[in-house]
């Protein structure tokens, strides 16, 4: 999955899509493969779902993207930050086109777990909320933080448009054998899964206990920051985003 960082200086913009890809139009104009026109149809739907959600949810503007859903046989093609492709069946973000690109596998790997029917479009979501993140220029963060905004952000869309997420979130290990905070890698496919999935269980539980506000105030806080956030810094963005009793609630997460 793609992760929020410090500005870097950008390769050469490329087109977004491999020759041959058709187009959908829409708010997010949606590049496929010929071959993938009916997966096409589904995601460019939890992709319009999570663009204007996400929009009403942090009271911005959306930022202007394509999104391009890839063939397998084509995933060698897909624009990227960096000159080696990225592991087959992670979505991922990129800003080497213009405008940026939300690059879409037709298949997910299968180390995203579980598989339910949110499997999906939560990583659609995911995804997309790294794009309202890097509209504008952040700083470096720790890695649970820089995470734990787009897996929040995915799991307020699942609320706001009605999709249950409880069978998938009963799938997920609470208890990983670490917590969001004491993950450090380089680490096995499965255990960033873990990772992911530990943030999504804090995630659900903030915005079940503060609601939706604070992810708000956390993107504004992120964008004003002008220096590296350190992990003092970075639990004290959180405690002061979630609200009166935040600091306390985060201290009793065994996520946390």
């Amino acid at each position: 999955m793609g992760r929020a960082g410090s500005a870097v200086k950008l390769p050469e913009r490329r087109d977004a899509a491999p020759p041959g890809y058709e187009s959908l139009d829409g708010e997010v104009p949606f590049l496929y493969a010929p071959r993938l026109e009916d997966e096409a149809g589904e995601v460019r739907d939890y992709l319009a779902e999570g663009y204007t959600t996400l929009a009403g949810i942090l009271s911005v503007e959306p930022p202007e993207i394509v999104a391009l859903l890839v063939a397998g046989e084509d995933w060698r093609d897909a624009p990227r930050d960096n000159a080696r492709p990225y592991p087959p069946g992670l979505p991922y973000f990129t800003r080497s086109t213009s405008p940026p690109t939300l690059v879409l596998p037709e298949e997910l790997s299968p180390v995203f777990r579980p598989r339910t029917n949110a499997t999906m479009p939560l990583a659609v979501w995911h995804e997309l909320a790294h794009a309202f993140l890097l509209s504008r220029e952040v700083v470096r963060t720790p890695a649970w933080l820089g995470e734990l905004v787009p897996q929040a952000a995915s799991a307020a869309v699942a609320r706001n448009i009605g999709l249950s997420l409880k069978d998938h979130l009963s799938r997920i290990d609470g208890q990983p054998g670490f917590t969001v905070r004491g993950f450090r890698g380089p680490v096995e496919a499965e255990d960033q899964m873990s990772f992911q999935n530990l943030l999504l269980l804090l995630g659900v539980a903030a915005l079940e206990r503060f609601g939706e506000d604070f992810l708000r105030h956390l993107f504004y806080d992120l964008w004003r920051e002008d220096d590296v956030v350190d992990e003092e810094r970075a639990r004290a963005l959180l405690a002061e985003a979630l609200g009166p009793g935040g600091q306390e609630w985060l201290a009793s997460r065994p996520e946390f």
